[in-house]
């Protein structure tokens, strides 16, 4: 009895030393991601602001005479060309003044005519030692001031003629006239109740007005000046143009100016664009959002929107080494182009990145690449209303694509 107990310990403690051996671990297989190479290209940063638009050139059509209006040949809102007759003042009184004044001329000449005959004839005399030299010197002097009251006269006979003329109103330049501001048969002019009798704009192009932050154009500076020294042949269409119902403009508009100072009250400085506006859809006090170019980045690096990852604050993106194990490398992110975005950090161009998967791999671990294949583009956000934010108003910038140039 004594000899079978250790055998049956020994049993148990084999059968308890197999039950407790575990499996081998099965080894992952290399996850699958997709990959594509770091671009480097020249990259034109940009940002947006709330814009105003107004007419290229805009003018208060006055009366410079004073009278009774005879006329409005316009029709309120419409098209017109330049020197188009847009009122009529009575003329009546103008024409009398006018034949007033003609007579006057007409009169002094005559004068002057006999006076200078007058002169030739004394100063023979005077030579001939018949008339005395005081006598000479009044005859003379006398001519001299006929001659003054002809010019006299033809000045009064000129500025009756300009009176007259200002007595048809017309329009100063091709553009859209407003609403009238005087009825027919008011007294118009300095002298009477309405002085301005209309508003007219040059519409072809339109004139849009946004501002920027001082530390804005400070960013932007370079490019403003180089800008600023191109003729207008040499500028090309890289601004964008957002209206208040969400529509983007068709056509790109062109830098045009900026201001000569910062504003002390605002902190902001007026950048101008010209939008072309053949078919008049654009008009003197519309809103728009205006995306522009403020900064030339030579030799950006840019990989797809999709690749970063944020950890509590800092941005990073995950690269393969050429054993295809995957390296993370901090990265600061810069202007968003489309669906890529500007990075700056340790990598270099032409180095793939890990986009599809790059949440589930960790630095060292290997990988299978594939290609990666963009979306095709899809349709932009809308934008918020920019009449909601206010005239020379100037939001955080947000960058998005840069225009196409266009001539």
């Amino acid at each position: 009895m004594m000899s079978r107990i250790p055998a049956v310990a020994i049993f148990a403690a084999l059968s308890l030393c197999v039950s407790c051996k575990k499996p081998a671990p099965k080894v992952a297989a290399p996850l699958k991601v997709t990959v594509t190479p770091i671009i480097q290209s020249d990259v034109l940063a940009t940002s947006q602001w709330v814009g105003l638009l107004d007419g290229y050139q805009n003018s208060s059509i006055q009366a410079q005479v004073t009278g009774y209006l005879l006329t409005q040949n316009y029709k309120e809102g419409s098209a017109v060309k330049q020197g188009d007759i847009l009122f009529t003042i009575d003329p009546r009184p103008f024409q009398a003044a006018l034949s007033q004044a003609e007579a006057d001329y007409a009169n002094s000449v005559a004068k002057a005519q006999l006076q200078q005959i007058t002169l030739q004839r004394q100063e023979q005399l005077y030579k001939t030692k018949v008339i005395s030299e005081q006598e000479y010197q009044t005859s003379f002097q006398n001519t001299q001031a006929a001659l003054a009251t002809v010019a006299a006269s033809q000045a009064a006979m000129q500025a009756a003629q300009v009176n007259l003329e200002y007595c048809t109103i017309r329009a100063p330049f091709d553009g859209v006239v407003g609403v009238a501001q005087a009825q027919i048969g008011d007294l118009v002019g300095p002298g009477g109740r309405v002085s301005i009798l209309t508003q007219a704009s040059q519409i072809d192009p339109m004139k849009m007005n946004f501002f920027i932050t001082e530390a804005e154009y400070l960013n932007a500076s370079p490019l403003l000046q180089k800008l600023q020294n191109m003729s207008a042949d040499e500028l090309v269409g890289r601004i964008k143009l957002r209206l208040a119902d969400g529509s983007e403009y068709p056509t790109l508009g062109k830098f045009d100016f900026y201001n000569r100072q910062v504003s002390a009250s605002t902190g902001t400085i007026q950048i101008t664009a010209l939008f072309p506006n053949p078919d008049g859809t654009l008009r003197p006090g519309l809103f728009g959002l205006v995306t522009a170019p403020v900064k030339e980045i030579k030799g950006a690096l840019l990989v797809p929107q999709k690749c970063k990852v944020e950890k509590q604050g800092t941005f990073f993106i995950s690269v393969l080494e050429p054993d295809n194990t995957v390296k993370t490398v901090k990265v600061k992110l810069g202007p968003v182009q489309g669906q890529l975005q500007v990075v700056s950090g340790k990598i270099q161009a032409g180095e793939q990145v890990i986009v599809d998967g790059v949440e589930k791999v960790r630095a060292g671990t290997k990988v299978i690449p594939q290609p990666y294949v963009p979306p095709a583009a899809s349709t932009p956000d809308a934008q918020p209303s920019p009449s909601k934010q206010g005239a020379g108003a100037t939001p955080s910038p947000t960058s998005s694509p840069a225009a196409p140039e266009t001539k």
